[in-house]
């Protein structure tokens, strides 16, 4: 289930730039100094970035990491717009605004239930922030990236083989590995030691060499594009398997106010669904309780009523 514990209090918060790299041509790492808002913020969470008076909206970015201790967020970004291109641009010392943390979080497990996460795009990072997580608590945890771009993490060879992956799929992720997450790469161009192909095909191979006991204990993790979700989705039904996604949707507000963020979810097992917020109300919901059939489909008001929501 996602988490459904009480929310943090949203912070508009004045933060200063600690460091904006540049990780691939168009990716971003950004960190800043934020404390009030680093103190109380989890995997699936989300702030909304000033990006100055040229843009008439704050920008929704995923946490990469949030550091109680030195009061650092750090924010993953790809430049698409006016606003992410402005955020490029920011310096070292700079001061700017944003307001968190936001959202509903993934919900852990714990030891012996394990992770399998899988991520995708910008998605990669409630993901990556999620299996550290996970790992510091003891539980075991597979993360598969599906990238166009470049990796904007470094990676290594592989120092243990997994179940059902190819030899020749060797690279892993730096950072993981050295925490004791096993990971693999996949893209649809062919890279030296990336999987060629889908990154929930590499994904499957290594669940279909589990056995019933072992999927049995498996909690899927996800966020990405829409479509790699719904095939994320399709392996749960495939194995079985209960899972969490955290859904990419845009937004203007940011604290559910305006309603443009909705997505049709799930109310009973009836099918019966409504639209929820989910800049609220997610962006972390149950696998099974989204319609990723409608997702994207313009339904009228008098469908929803039709079907008793």
């Amino acid at each position: 289930m996602a988490q459904d514990a009480a929310r943090p209090k949203l912070i508009k918060h004045h933060a200063q730039v600690m460091f904006n790299r540049c990780v691939t041509p168009d990716q971003y790492i950004i960190r800043l100094h934020a404390p009030a808002i680093a103190n109380t913020s989890k995997p699936g969470h989300f702030v909304q970035v000033d990006c100055g008076p040229e843009t008439t909206l704050p920008r929704p970015i995923s946490i990469l990491d949030a550091d109680a201790q030195s009061g650092t967020l750090d924010l993953f970004y790809k430049v698409v717009g006016r606003g992410t291109a402005i955020m490029a641009q920011w310096q070292p010392g700079q001061t700017v605004q944003i307001m968190g943390p936001i959202g509903k979080i993934f919900a852990a497990v714990e030891a012996p239930r394990q992770a399998v996460l899988i991520g995708g795009g910008v998605g990669v990072a409630p993901v990556d922030f999620m299996s550290r997580c996970l790992k510091s608590k003891g539980v075991d945890c597979t993360l598969f990236l599906g990238m166009e771009s470049p990796s904007p993490f470094e990676l290594q060879p592989a120092i243990c083989a997994m179940p059902g992956i190819p030899e020749e799929v060797s690279l892993s992720i730096a950072h993981l590995q050295a925490m004791g997450v096993q990971s693999r790469v996949a893209a649809l161009v062919k890279r030296e030691g990336w999987y060629q192909g889908y990154v929930t095909d590499l994904a499957a191979a290594y669940l279909q060499t589990l056995d019933e006991a072992t999927l049995k204990n498996i909690t899927l993790y996800t966020c990405g594009p829409t479509p790699m979700m719904q095939a994320v989705n399709t392996l749960a039904d495939r194995f079985g398997l209960m899972g969490q996604a955290s859904l990419e949707e845009h937004m203007a507000c940011g604290f559910g106010g305006c309603a443009g963020c909705v997505a049709p979810i799930k109310v009973d097992s009836a099918l019966r669904w409504n639209y929820r917020r989910v800049c609220v109300d997610g962006p972390v919901f149950d696998l099974a309780d989204v319609r990723w059939d409608l997702i994207g489909k313009t339904v009228l008001p008098e469908e929803v009523t039709a079907c008793g929501c």
